[in-house]
C-alpha cells in the first residue's frame, strides 16, 4: 500500500495557511452571510483541517458541508471546497473529488490566493491520479509546480515535486520517480523542510520498494530513520515505516520486523483507524500473521480493514478479497475460500477491463498529438529549406538533425500503431469467442431445451434422458467459462483438473503427460492463462469434430524457460475440415491470436488419422 505525500505535506501545511488566511477572510467582502456566520464558518474550518488531518473523513466531510452552507466568505469557502476535495480522495470518491476541486480552484483564482491554488492543484491531482487520468493529473502537478517556481514557493515545490514522483512510480516510471524524489529530496534538505525532505527519501524507498529491490530499500532509509523518530510525526512515521516494514519482510528478518512494527504500533495511537497510513500498517501486520500460521488473528484484522475499507478504499478490493480467501482456506473454510476468491476473480477482470479500455483511450489522444508534433516538424523544415539559400552549412546540420527526427518519430508511431492493432486483434478475439459461445448456447443448449419441452407432451421418458443430455452441455459449458486460478497452482494442475472434468463429462478420455524440469510455477500467469485456453479450445475442437475415444494433452517445459503443448486426437481417415482441420474456423482463429498475444507459434498437421495442434513458446 502506498501513502500519498499529499497527506502527509497537507496536515502541516493546513495549519500554517488557516492562521495566514485570519486576516485575510475578515477583511474580504462577506458573500452574503453575517459576521457571525463568517466567524464560525471559519471555526469550523479549522475543525475540518484537524479531522482531515487525524483521518475523520466522514466527519470531515460532514462538518465542511455544514460550514459552505453557512455561504462564508470567499476565501473561506475556497480552503473548506479543499479540505472537501481531501476527505473525498480519501474515502474514494474520485468524481465527486475532482468537482469539489475545480470549484475550489475557481475560487482560489477569483481571491487571487495563490497559496490556495498551488495546495489544490496538488489535490486536484491526487484525485486524478486515482481516478486513472494520469495525464491530467500530471497536468495539475505541471501548472503547480510552474505556479510555484514563478512565485518562489519553494514549499510547495518540493510538495509538488513529491507528488508527481509518487504518479510516475505507480505508473511503473521509475526512473522519472526516483528524478523527481531526489529534486524534492536536495530542495527540502536546502530549504530545511525535514518533513519534506524524509517524505521524498519515503518515496525513494517507494520506488526500490515496487522494484523489489529490497536490500536497497533498506540501504537508503535505515541512515534517516533517527530523523524520522526525532521528529514524533505519527503521519510521517507510518509512510515511512510502510516500505521498511514491506522490505524486513520480504528479507525475511524477522528480527528488524517485530522491532519497527513496535513503532509502528506506538504511531497508530490516537490516529483514526480508516486513515491511509493506519490501513496501510494493518495490511503488512495482516500479512506478518499469515505467514506466522496465525490465521485466526489474520481474519480478525482483514475483517476490520475490510470495515474500514469502506469508507477509505486504500486497499484494493480485489486484494482484499484474496487475502481473506487464503485466510479462509486455511482454516477449513473452503466453500466460502472459493466464493471469496471468485468474487477476487471477477473484480479483479472488472478492474483489468477498465484498464485496457483506459488506456486505449489514452493513447489515442497521444497518437494524435504526435500527429500535431509531425506536423510542426514538417513545417519547421519547410521554413529551414528556404533559408538554406543564405546559410547552407547551418541549415544542412538542422537538415540532417530533422531528418533524425522524423525518423525516431516513424518509429515510434509504427511500434503504437503496432501495439494498438495487437490490442484490436486480442479484443477481436474475444469478440469471436464471444459469438461462437452465444451460439453453441442457441444452436444446443436452447434448441435442445425446446425439443425437451416439446417431446414432454409425447414421450417423458425419453424427455427426461435428453434433458440429462442438456444439463451436461450446459455444465460443460460453464466449466469451459470458469477462470482458472493461477495464483495457487500450475499450468499442469489446471490442465490435469481440466481433463478431469472432460472425461467424466464426455465419452471420451483425455490423458495428460507432462515431460522436461522446467519450473512451471515461474511461468507468468498471463501466459499460463492464455495457454490454458488454447487448452480449452482445442479439446473442445476435438470432442466436437474428433472420432474415437482419446484425447492426447503433452505439456513439456524445459530449464530455459521453453514450453511446448501438444493435444492429439483420432480424425479419421479423410483430412479433417472445418474448426479440427484447417485455419478458417473461429475457433483456430482464436487459438492463434492467444498465442499471437504471448509471441507463441501454432502449427497443426493431420496424419495417418491422427489431427495434432502444436503450440510452441520459447
Amino acid at each position: 500500500m502506498h501513502i500519498d505525500p499529499f497527506n502527509i505535506a497537507k496536515t502541516c501545511r493546513n495549519c500554517l495557511a488557516t492562521m495566514a488566511m485570519v486576516a485575510a477572510v475578515f477583511s474580504c467582502s462577506p458573500s452574503g452571510g453575517s459576521k457571525k456566520d463568517d466567524g464560525k464558518a471559519y471555526a469550523m474550518l479549522e475543525r475540518v483541517a484537524e479531522m482531515n488531518a487525524n483521518g475523520d473523513k466522514q466527519g470531515a466531510l460532514q462538518l465542511a458541508d455544514s460550514a459552505i452552507s453557512l455561504t462564508p466568505p470567499d476565501t473561506t469557502l475556497c480552503w473548506l471546497l479543499s479540505e472537501k476535495t481531501v476527505a473525498l480522495v480519501d474515502l474514494g470518491r474520485m468524481t465527486e473529488a475532482v468537482d469539489a476541486g475545480r470549484k475550489a480552484l475557481e475560487q482560489a483564482v477569483k481571491t487571487a490566493d495563490v497559496e490556495a491554488q498551488l495546495n489544490i492543484r496538488g489535490a486536484l491531482g491526487v484525485a486524478y491520479r486515482r481516478k486513472g487520468e494520469l495525464d491530467s493529473a500530471l497536468c495539475e502537478y505541471d501548472k503547480g509546480i510552474e505556479l510555484a517556481v514563478r512565485e518562489k514557493n519553494t514549499e510547495y515545490e518540493i510538495y509538488l515535486d513529491n507528488c508527481a514522483a509518487v504518479l510516475f512510480c505507480e505508473s511503473n516510471r521509475f526512473d522519472e520517480a526516483l528524478r523527481y524524489s531526489q529534486k524534492a529530496e536536495k530542495a527540502a534538505l536546502a530549504a530545511k523542510d525535514s518533513v519534506e525532505w524524509l517524505s521524498a527519501r519515503a518515496n525513494i524507498g517507494g520506488v526500490y520498494m515496487k522494484q523489489k529491490k529490497y536490500k536497497d530499500v533498506v540501504r537508503v532509509m535505515m541512515p534517516l530513520w533517527k530523523e524520522v523518530e526525532s521528529l514524533d510525526y505519527n503521519v510521517l512515521t507510518l509512510k515511512y515505516l510502510s516500505p521498511l516494514l514491506k522490505a524486513f519482510t520480504e528479507l525475511n528478518d524477522s528480527k528488524s520486523l517485530s522491532l519497527y512494527m513496535h513503532y509502528a504500533d506506538r504511531a497508530m495511537q490516537g490516529m483514526s483507524a480508516t486513515s491511509n497510513g493506519v490501513l496501510g500498517i494493518l495490511e503488512i501486520k495482516a500479512t506478518m500473521l499469515g505467514r506466522e500460521h496465525r490465521y485466526t488473528e489474520q481474519m480478525m484484522l482483514l475483517d476490520s480493514i475490510a470495515k474500514a475499507n469502506i469508507q477509505n478504499h486504500a486497499m484494493p478490493e480485489e486484494r482484499l478479497q484474496a487475502e481473506r480467501a487464503k485466510c479462509m482456506w486455511h482454516l477449513g473454510m473452503k466453500d466460502d475460500a472459493f466464493c471469496t476468491l471468485a468474487q477476487a476473480y471477477q473484480r479483479l477482470d472488472s478492474v483489468k477491463k477498465s484498464d485496457v479500455e483506459r488506456s486505449m483511450n489514452e493513447f489515442a489522444v497521444k497518437y494524435s498529438t504526435l500527429e500535431k508534433e509531425m506536423k510542426i516538424e514538417q513545417m519547421n523544415r519547410r521554413d529551414a529549406e528556404q533559408q538554406s539559400r543564405i546559410l547552407w552549412l547551418a541549415v544542412a546540420t538542422a537538415v540532417l538533425g530533422i531528418a533524425v527526427c522524423i525518423v525516431a518519430y516513424r518509429k515510434r508511431i509504427a511500434m503504437q500503431r503496432a501495439e494498438l492493432e495487437s490490442k484490436r486483434s486480442y479484443i477481436n478475439g474475444l469478440e469471436n469467442e464471444r459469438t461462437r459461445l452465444a451460439k453453441e448456447l442457441h444452436d444446443g443448449v436452447c434448441n435442445d431445451m425446446l425439443g425437451v419441452t416439446l417431446l414432454m407432451k409425447t414421450d417423458a421418458e425419453t424427455a427426461q434422458c435428453q434433458l440429462k443430455e442438456v444439463w451436461r452441455n450446459a455444465r460443460h459449458l460453464s466449466h469451459a467459462l470458469m477462470p482458472p486460478h493461477f495464483k495457487y497452482a500450475t499450468l499442469p494442475e489446471v490442465v490435469q483438473e481440466y481433463a478431469k472434468t472432460v472425461s467424466n463429462d464426455e465419452d471420451k478420455e483425455v490423458r495428460i503427460n507432462t515431460a522436461g524440469n522446467g519450473r512451471w510455477d515461474l511461468l507468468p500467469q498471463k501466459e499460463s492463462y492464455e495457454l490454458y485456453r488454447i487448452v480449452q479450445e482445442t479439446v473442445a475442437n476435438a470432442l466436437k469434430h474428433g472420432k474415437g475415444s482419446m484425447i492426447d494433452i503433452s505439456l513439456h517445459a524445459d530449464d530455459n524457460g521453453a514450453v511446448a503443448i501438444r493435444i492429439e486426437n483420432e480424425c479419421g481417415n479423410n483430412q479433417p475440415t472445418g474448426e479440427s482441420g484447417t485455419d478458417t474456423g473461429i475457433g483456430m482463429e482464436t487459438i492463434r491470436m492467444r498465442a499471437a498475444s504471448i509471441g507463441a507459434e501454432v502449427n497443426t498437421a493431420a496424419h495417418d488419422g491422427i489431427y495434432m495442434v502444436e503450440v510452441r513458446k520459447r
